[in-house]
């Protein structure tokens, strides 16, 4: 797999970030379509299911450490 700029991630991330912000989306409308663009990106790119699903644990953990402020 080709590891992105992550420059150009965040960049589309806040881009992302902000149609949710305009259209006054909460989370349980965000996720889902967070998801659905996951999952198109995924199956475009040839990825399989467990490949996919251990770049989502990766995220999740790494997302849920940096919210606790690393390891306490």
């Amino acid at each position: 797999m080709i590891i992105p700029d992550s420059e150009r991630v965040i960049d589309i991330v806040r881009e992302i970030e902000l149609i949710f912000n305009k259209t006054n989306a909460v989370y349980h409308e965000t996720f889902p379509a967070a998801l659905y663009l996951a999952v198109v990106s995924a199956n475009e790119m040839g990825m399989d299911k467990e490949s996919f699903l251990k770049h989502c644990e990766t995220l999740f953990d790494t997302d849920k450490y940096h919210h606790l402020g690393g390891l306490q």
